[in-house]
This record gives structure tokens, C-alpha cells and sequence, in this order.
């Protein structure tokens, strides 16, 4: 991918007031914006902004050092803003001060980049859980749809497992990349003609500036469960932080998931000239003017059948896809596929059988729910919940196809939110028969204090019930020693993640190898059963 003309700063700059003097000699160089000083190489600028942690100026002498072009520094003062100066490294590079530079750094971002988005049809998903299997639906069903019309246009992602076209990703460090990583995404996007981008968005990028809600022509809220109280302090403020997606413009169109109970709360006030569609399984729905309902739902061993009611009619659709919360994100990404497709050509009923055809041949998956089983041992699920509410329905779906006893292995997260701790314990005492706490990124904090904290959520369990066994590995090992052929072993938390973080070291920890690598010790490798969802018995759940 080439790199856009570092000139185009000085018309970006322009938007914010500052005049670029010719003397920077910008016109030969190409480079990309970062506000990482570590990604900085010749020929790039850096952006060093004021984070919530550490301040960006830190990082100005390392980044000339690795060849950026200029630095565009964030002053604490509006009578600074504009101002240029040198820096003392022996390569003089020069040094504008800009004010709020955080705030408008993705309009900056845009602007240098030329505005790749707007060539494309851009969609945005929040919510506590469903946000990566509700991105990668979207983009299996838009880009199957697509495919079957002959149009071969595809959906890229961005989110928690990486960006890029669906089985094709590349790793990101946060769910949401900075506005600086972001913009770099979207011009590749633009040079390999993608149609759609379907990309999570967090609460935390939503209140430090890293994207802003005009962005998107779709903006899809999944449900609000406690999570990230560490950082938003409450509840109230986490349900605020995920409303910022959502602006009432002509542009933008809302779906929300009427089943969550904050969304009822936001209906109350919701502003009439935004174009609202509605999913769900209350029949409710269908008094509102756009609605994706699901109805006469049928769980069996290879998946889920229902029917689905819209406003353009009906259509009975079966998927590989297993457990409630799937249902949940399917009925979220069939709405914005939808949206989008009604935005190229009026949707006909006949469509649905088209729909109907893309939600059958959708793939599970991965890192949201994987299963190995063999002749004779327990079946393992390896599964994303680290909130209350995700470990709940987790263990729920796995203990109704489960013949035998429930085991579950987990932790809570250090330097996090402490008032989940006691709650993910007793959603763990209510469902499972065996407890098996262990680390689960204690970060900085001490393991024992972590585990002390879980444990005033279960005073009184049965102390036959629980372990304790801090290093993961061996608790995995142990566990899958104990389990019987008809168990379930559930290991939450780590889901797609192939590190573990103690202290401030992230060391390699890939939870799917350790039980690969168990069962081809325990028995020959071709009676292993690598199972994806749908042969799973709805003993994992998608979030």
C-alpha cells in the first residue's frame, strides 16, 4: 500500500487554522499519521497527544529518531495553537503546537487521508457483548448477498479478532484502533475497493475521541451489561459513553436490540427524525415502521430454525449458529443488511428468500466458541466471557446439553473492575458443579487479592466444589485429568486471545493449543475432533 503525500497536511492543518510554512520542504515526502511514536518510520508525523495516562511529548525525540517529518504537539494553551518550533536533535524537524489535539484528531486523521470513508458505506457496533460475532455476520451476509447478485463487493472488519476481509484479518491492539491507525485502515480499505466496513466500536473510543459517531450510516447497539465500570464509574455513564454512536441525522440510521432493557429506557426519548429499525423477539416490534423479529424458535443439534418476520414479510431461515445469544446477533446483522441493501434498490419480498439462503451458509465463529472432543474424554469449550452476564449464559447453554458434570475454569481481570469479581463467582456457584479458579490477566495486581475478591461472592459453597489453582496451564491440565467422558469442561475468558498479561509481561498463552496439545498426549491425533459450533449441542454461546 502506498503512503498518501505528507503535503496533504498542510490543507488539513488549514481546517484548524494553522498555516504551514513552505519551509517544512513537505512535497517530496510520503508518510502515514501516528500517534504511537513506536509505528513511526522515516518520513511519517507524529502526533503526540495528551492521553488519559501519558503525554504524548514524551515520545517527540524517539519518534525524529526513527525518521517522522514533523511533530504536531498538543499545548495546554488556545494562544499556543499554531505556533512552530524546532527541535534540538541534529536532524531539526519542526514542531507545531495545536490545541485539543485528541479532540480533532480524527477529523485531522480524515482529512489527511482525503476522506476514505465516504466512499464507502461504513457501520457501527456497540453494545457489552455480540460485538465481534455481530461485525463478522454482518460481513458473511454482505458479502454473500453480494456474491450471489454478481457484484463481488466485500465487507471489511474491524474489531476485537482484527481487520481486514473476513478470514483474512490482521491484528489489532485495541477493539478500536486510534484515530490516527484507524484513518491508515480506511485508505487500504479504499485502495482495495472495499464496498462495506463493519467495525466494533467501544465505549472507551467513543469517550477518548478515537472515532466519532458521524462516521456511520449504521449505527447497531447489541444490549448493556456491567463491564468497564473501572473506567465510566457507573452504569449510568457506561449507557451514556455507548449512546454517543448514535446522532440524529438524516444520514445516520439506528437498529436496536428492543429485548435490552436500556434500550427501552432510550426509546422513551429517542428523537423522531432519526430512522430507527428495531430487532427482536417481542411482537412488539411490528408496530414500528422497520423491524426484524424472530418467532416459533427451534433449537436442535445442528443448529437453530425460526421465523422471521419483518416488514418486508416473512421467511422461515435455519442456521449453524447455536445458543440464544446467537439468535441475538443474527437478528442484528440480518437488520443491517437490510439497511444497507435497501440503500442500492428497493427491497422486494423475494429478497428474503435471498437472505434466508446467505443465513445458511454462515460460519461459525472463531474465538467466540470453540469445542475439541475425542473418544473418551471430556468435551472442552473454550469461550470469550469475562462479564457477569456473558458467563452466565455461557454455562446455562452448556450445562442444558450437558449429560454430565459442568466444570468451569476462570478469572477476572486484574487493574479492572473489582465489583464484578463477587458476581462472575456466583454466576459461576448458580450454574456449574465444579469452580476452578485460576489467573486470567492479573496484570499488576496481586492473583491472591484477585481470587480474595471472587470468593466474597461464594462464602458459602461447598468447599468440595472449588479450586483454586492460579497457573492457568495447570489448571487446564488438572481439570481435563478429572473430567469424565460425559462433562463439559468450560474455559472462560481468554476466547481467541493467545497471551496472558502478569505483571507488565504478556507472555504467549494460546488456551486452544494447551487442550489441542492435551488431547494428542491422551490419544492419536486422528481421534481428535476439532468441532465448530454447530456440531457443538448448544453447549457454547457467541458474544
Amino acid at each position: 500500500m502506498h503512503k498518501p503525500q505528507c503535503q496533504n497536511i498542510i490543507a488539513a492543518l488549514n481546517l484548524f487554522n494553522i498555516k504551514v510554512s513552505e519551509e517544512l520542504n513537505l512535497s517530496v515526502k510520503t508518510g502515514n499519521l501516528h500517534n504511537d511514536s513506536r509505528k513511526v518510520q522515516l518520513g511519517d508525523i507524529f502526533c503526540a497527544i495528551k492521553g488519559t495516562v501519558e503525554n504524548g511529548d514524551k515520545y517527540i525525540e524517539s519518534a525524529i529518531k526513527a525518521g517522522a517529518c514533523l511533530i504536531i504537539s498538543e499545548c495546554a494553551a488556545s494562544n499556543e495553537h499554531g505556533q512552530l518550533t524546532w527541535s534540538s536533535h541534529k536532524k531539526s524537524v519542526a514542531i507545531l503546537s495545536f490545541y485539543q489535539l485528541n479532540q480533532s484528531l480524527f477529523e485531522l486523521a480524515k482529512s489527511y487521508y482525503h476522506n476514505p470513508q465516504d466512499k464507502m458505506r461504513m457501520i457501527g457496533i456497540t453494545g457489552t457483548n455480540g460485538k465481534t460475532s455481530t461485525t463478522q455476520l454482518v460481513a458473511q451476509l454482505l458479502s454473500s448477498i453480494e456474491c450471489e447478485a454478481k457484484l463481488n463487493q466485500q465487507c471489511a472488519i474491524i474489531g476485537t479478532n482484527g481487520a481486514g476481509v473476513f478470514d483474512q484479518l490482521t491484528p489489532l491492539a485495541n477493539t478500536t484502533p486510534s484515530a490516527t491507525e484507524l484513518h491508515q485502515l480506511f485508505y487500504r480499505f479504499e485502495q482495495q475497493n472495499i464496498e462495506y466496513v463493519a467495525m466494533e466500536v467501544s465505549s472507551h473510543a467513543l469517550e477518548q475521541h478515537r472515532v466519532n459517531a458521524e462516521l456511520f450510516d449504521s449505527a447497531i447497539f447489541t444490549n448493556l451489561s456491567r463491564d468497564h465500570l473501572d473506567y465510566h464509574g457507573s452504569m449510568e455513564n457506561y449507557a451514556a459513553a455507548k449512546r454517543k454512536l448514535f446522532v440524529a441525522n438524516h444520514k445516520q440510521i439506528a437498529i436496536l436490540n428492543d429485548d435490552d432493557d436500556c434500550v427501552q429506557q432510550w426509546l422513551k426519548t429517542w428523537p423522531e427524525d432519526q430512522v430507527l429499525w428495531l430487532y427482536g423477539r417481542n411482537e412488539r416490534i411490528a408496530k414500528n415502521k422497520h423491524y426484524v423479529l424472530a418467532q416459533d424458535i427451534q433449537h436442535h443439534l445442528a443448529g437453530v430454525t425460526f421465523t422471521l418476520n419483518t416488514h418486508l414479510g416473512s421467511v422461515e431461515v435455519s442456521s449453524r449458529l447455536l445458543g440464544d445469544f446467537n439468535i441475538d446477533n443474527l437478528l442484528a446483522a440480518i437488520a443491517v443488511t437490510m439497511v444497507e441493501l435497501s440503500q442500492k434498490q428497493a427491497l422486494l419480498s423475494e429478497f428474503l428468500q435471498s437472505l434466508s439462503k446467505a443465513i445458511a451458509k454462515i460460519k461459525p465463529i472463531a474465538g467466540r466458541m470453540e469445542a475439541i472432543s475425542g473418544e473418551g474424554l471430556a468435551t472442552t469449550v473454550v469461550d470469550y466471557a469475562h462479564t457477569p452476564d456473558a458467563l452466565e449464559k455461557a454455562l446455562i447453554a452448556c450445562k442444558e446439553h450437558c449429560k454430565g458434570e459442568l466444570f468451569v475454569i476462570f478469572g477476572c481481570g486484574g487493574d479492572r473492575d473489582k465489583g464484578k469479581r463477587p458476581l462472575m463467582a456466583q454466576a459461576a456457584e448458580k450454574h456449574a458443579d465444579h469452580l476452578i479458579i485460576t489467573n486470567d490477566n492479573p496484570r499488576t495486581e496481586s492473583p491472591e487479592a484477585i481470587v480474595n475478591d471472587m470468593l466474597t461472592g461464594i462464602a458459602n459453597i461447598e468447599q468440595a466444589r472449588l479450586q483454586i489453582v492460579l497457573d492457568r496451564k495447570k489448571a487446564t491440565i488438572e481439570t481435563l485429568d478429572r473430567a469424565s467422558a460425559n462433562d463439559i469442561v468450560l474455559l472462560a475468558g481468554k476466547g481467541h486471545e493467545d497471551y496472558i498479561i502478569i505483571g507488565n509481561e504478556t507472555l504467549s498463552y494460546d488456551e486452544r493449543k494447551v487442550v489441542t496439545q492435551y488431547y494428542q498426549v491422551n490419544q492419536t491425533a486422528d481421534e481428535i475432533k476439532t468441532k465448530s459450533n454447530q456440531q457443538l449441542h448448544n453447549c457454547g454461546v457467541n458474544k
